[in-house]
């Protein structure tokens, strides 16, 4: 049979604590099609390292990696669903249904010329293949660890993988799940021609696999059956065999000898990888957004919050609006009717025209602070919860503009809703001037800037807690580097002024109010410049396109960042 899988002189390096460390050092072997193949080896000899690697998400240092004659990287770009990995633990969506679940990995995978008819009766086949049908109702977090694992593999086989590559798949089943799962793996390569790699710790049902490979410090010490790998060493088992290179000092220098000779196909057996690609970011887009969807109806606590962040925030700012208004309303600006007779009169009147400047822009960053820390929830958590789940997608062939145009369209219809009602209640309740569409425009403008920067974060961070921890800095910035409380050096603010939506969100807000006493009050009362309307619609729209960029570009590189 041809060779599916062909590894020379494989070898991984990382620096530790001022040292190079090697994870694995010169590793040869080749796997026939349709083989299950089982890693077992003490922890930290490099199990997890060498699958991962022939998975493609850690670049080797030296050496190479084929799948029927092409590179791991040619395949991950080409035909993503040709090699399935599955980490320990399946990452998927708790509050939907197995079939729900399992449903939206066929349209994100299976390309759209694959008729209907056929899709259901390739997920029928997947489903009674991996005996998850009873199933396909109950949610996932209602599983038992074994049909988690079941429902994993039946995932993996909806792209028909000519590879399976799988890390721990069986560690904490019990002992009868354990040999269903080993005997259900051999009957899958052999049945299906797959080639099957397991890394294991659990090592009695051993006997159910092709081949066997035994790594030691990074070394492969012994890559044959069953039987031939005891024989070799002179034991009666697994156990033993473990026990023998942890109690004696095994020389494993000879196995460090680089392997010249280039992997060799047999005339005529070149293996030809049946894989079609993945649908484009085009196709995939309504079904991200119908499952968006029902995950954010179904979390009943973050539209609790939505709602009484909706609710409050503007009633607060209404608070502190009402004792400061009516006065502001009753003052006059005009000295040819407010003849100042005494030194007395001027002062007084220059204390209430600072007191009345301080509220109306205390009033109007109020509402502009409290809305970005509305953008902040919006996006902070978004991308970061899901991280697990996308980084199996993405490697499954996702499209990164797809996934984060989805996220984009959620936060930017709450961020709508949130301004609006902000820039009517004030509007109603305090009685400001301007016009409510133009008022409506701006708020909407900086807190979809907010949001949307806060996905790129939450596409950076490893946590949601991480990512919200980063966004609350960032709103906690706002207000002080936006120079509208406190006057900032000139230098300064030409530093930071265009990275502060807040202060944009706040001029814009100021200017609605133009040809008012509102803006001339503040205007001859504070000597923090008030940009133009425009031109904070402008900075504002900047915003929102780079950090759109910025998460769509971060959002690609998670399939190799997720900690497993």
């Amino acid at each position: 049979m041809a060779n599916a899988i062909s590894v020379r002189n494989l070898s991984i390096t990382v620096r530790d604590k001022r040292r190079t460390k090697a994870l694995l050092s010169h590793v040869n072997f080749e796997i026939e099609q349709g083989k299950f193949v089982a890693v077992i080896g003490a922890s930290g000899c490099g199990k997890s390292t060498l699958v991962k690697s022939l998975a493609g998400l850690i670049a080797p240092s030296s050496g190479q990696i084929l799948f029927a004659g092409q590179t791991a990287e040619d395949l991950n770009e080409h035909l993503p669903l040709a090699v399935g990995y599955l980490p320990q633990f399946g990452a998927f969506h708790e509050k939907l249904a197995v079939g729900e679940n399992l449903d939206t990995a066929a349209a994100l995978r299976l390309p759209q010329k694959v008729s209907i008819e056929r899709r259901q009766a390739w997920m029928r086949h997947i489903t009674e293949l991996a005996r998850i049908e009873p199933l396909l109702a109950q949610e996932y977090r209602t599983l038992s660890g074994g049909q988690m694992r079941r429902m994993a593999l039946a995932e993996e086989l909806i792209g028909d993988p000519a590879f399976l590559l799988l890390d721990e798949l069986t560690s904490g089943l019990d002992a009868f799940s354990d040999q269903e799962m080993m005997a259900w793996l051999r009957d899958l390569a052999h049945g299906m021609a797959k080639t099957v790699v397991l890394v294991t710790h659990s090592v009695n049902n051993l006997h159910y696999c092709d081949a066997i490979m035994f790594l030691h410090k990074g070394r492969l010490v012994h890559f044959g059956d069953y039987q031939s790998l005891l024989d070799a060493h002179g034991v009666s088992s697994i156990a033993e065999l473990f026990g023998l290179y942890q109690t004696q000092d095994v020389d494993l220098s000879a196995l460090d000898t680089p392997v010249e000779e280039p992997p060799k196909v047999p005339e005529g057996e070149s293996l030809t990888i049946k894989s079609l690609p993945p649908p484009g970011g085009f196709v995939q887009f309504p079904t991200l957004l119908w499952r968006q969807a029902k995950l954010f109806w179904r979390d009943k606590g973050q539209i609790v919050l939505h709602a009484a962040l909706i609710l409050t925030f503007p009633f607060l700012v209404a608070v502190f609006a009402t004792s400061g208004l009516p006065q502001v309303r009753s003052q006059t600006l005009s000295l040819e009717t407010n003849i100042l007779s005494t030194l007395q009169e001027q002062l007084f009147y220059l204390k209430e025209s600072f007191q009345a400047a301080s509220l109306i822009s205390g009033l109007a960053m109020f509402q502009v602070i409290l809305l970005t820390l509305i953008g902040a929830n919006n996006g902070a958590r978004e991308i970061a919860k899901e991280r697990n789940i996308l980084a199996k997608e993405l490697r499954a062939g996702l499209s990164p503009t797809a996934y984060v145009g989805v996220k984009f369209l959620q936060v930017a219809l709450l961020c709508m809703v949130q301004a609006f009602w902000m820039a009517w209640f004030v509007k109603t309740v305090c009685g400001f001037p301007g016009g409510l569409l133009d008022q409506f425009a701006i708020l909407f403008a900086t807190t979809l800037a907010m949001s949307t920067t806060c996905l790129a974060i939450s596409a950076a961070s490893p946590s949601p807690e991480r990512a919200s921890l980063l966004a609350i800095y960032l709103v906690g910035f706002q207000l002080p580097l936006s120079g509208a409380a406190l006057a900032l050096p000139d230098w300064l603010s030409t530093i930071c002024r265009p990275f502060i939506a807040a202060y944009w969100g706040w001029s814009g807000y100021l200017q609605t109010f133009q040809d008012t006493r509102y803006f001339d009050i503040v205007r001859q009362s504070r000597e923090t410049w008030i940009a133009p309307y425009p031109l904070g619609m402008a900075v504002l729209g900047i915003h929102i396109l780079v950090a759109l960029i910025a998460a769509i570009f971060l959002t690609a590189t998670v399939k190799k960042g997720v900690a497993e």
